[in-house]
């Protein structure tokens, strides 16, 4: 069984978000599969190349989170929120 290293207690989302790591990069479309107050995971197409710092953006109506990547597992990608 896998510890649970996780600072905040996390909720499913299930929602689509762009990535976006700088002004003339492309976005990358992603799934977010569950959040917390201080990260999320989230799942990207297999071709997707994520970089290690990227924005987050999740609907129109939340504001972009700045992200960094924790870990990776495939497709599967976990991040938290950086001020």
């Amino acid at each position: 069984m896998d510890e649970n290293r996780r600072g905040a207690r996390r909720t499913d989302a299930f929602r689509i978000g762009t990535l976006v790591s700088g002004a003339s990069a492309a976005e990358i479309d992603c799934l977010v599969w569950d959040q917390s107050e201080t990260g999320a995971q989230i799942e990207v197409e297999a071709s997707a190349t994520v970089p290690d710092a990227f924005t987050l953006s999740m609907t129109a109506y939340a504001k972009p989170r700045r992200c960094k990547v924790i870990w990776r597992r495939g497709r599967k990608i976990g991040i938290t929120f950086v001020a």
